[in-house]
C-alpha cells in the first residue's frame, strides 16, 4: 500500500470514528419524559407538560391488542394542516390530555356508550363512541390551521386509515376509565 492511499485511509477511519462520536445516543425506552413535537427540519415547537409513556409502552400500543375487559378507543391527532395548538382531550367525565400534532391517547373504557370531547379555543366538539367489551375503536382529530381561524373536528376516515396514522403518531397518554 503507498503511503498516500494509506494516508486516505486513515483519514476516512478517523473521520468515521468521529462521525460516531457526534451522533447522540439513543433514547432511554423505559423514560417517560414530556414529548416535544418538532418541524421536519428537527426544530421544538411545543411540550407536553406532564411526562408521556415510555417508548416502549408507545411500541405495545400500536399493536392494537383489544383488551378483553375493556372498550379501547385510540383518539389520533395525525393531520398535514395541524399546527402547533394544544387540543384537550376528555373522555366522559375523565382526566383531560393534552394533544401536540402527530399524536394519540388510548383509553380503556368500560362498555357502552361514551363521550369523547376536545377542548380547543373555547369550542367543545364531542363525538360518541360506543362499543363492547374486546373491541377496538378509532377517533381522529381532524386539525387544519391558518394564520386566520383554526379548526378541530371528528374527521369521517375508516378505521384503517386512522389506525395507519396511528402508527406514526406518538402515545401521550394511556388511560382506563371504569
Amino acid at each position: 500500500m503507498t503511503a498516500s492511499r494509506l494516508t486516505c485511509a486513515s483519514v476516512v477511519l478517523v473521520a468515521g470514528l468521529l462521525a460516531g462520536c457526534a451522533t447522540p445516543p439513543a433514547p432511554d425506552p423505559t423514560a417517560e419524559i414530556p414529548y416535544c413535537h418538532k418541524t421536519n427540519k428537527g426544530r421544538v415547537i411545543a411540550c407536553t407538560t406532564a411526562p408521556v409513556p415510555s417508548l416502549n409502552a408507545d411500541a405495545q400500543a400500536k399493536q392494537f391488542a383489544p383488551d378483553p375487559n375493556a372498550l379501547t378507543v385510540y383518539v389520533v391527532r395525525r393531520n398535514w394542516g395541524d399546527g402547533r395548538n394544544f387540543v384537550k382531550v376528555q373522555a366522559d367525565d375523565g382526566a383531560t390530555v393534552e394533544t401536540l400534532p402527530n399524536t394519540m391517547v388510548r383509553y380503556r373504557l368500560k362498555p357502552g356508550s361514551h363521550t369523547i370531547a376536545f377542548d380547543f379555543e373555547g369550542q367543545r366538539p364531542a363525538t360518541t363512541v360506543a362499543g363492547k367489551a374486546g373491541e377496538v375503536r378509532f377517533v381522529r382529530l381532524d386539525g387544519m390551521v391558518w394564520s386566520w381561524k383554526s379548526t378541530f373536528t371528528r374527521a369521517t376516515e375508516s378505521d384503517d386509515a386512522i389506525r395507519e396514522r396511528a402508527l406514526k403518531a406518538r402515545l401521550v397518554a394511556d388511560l382506563t376509565v371504569r
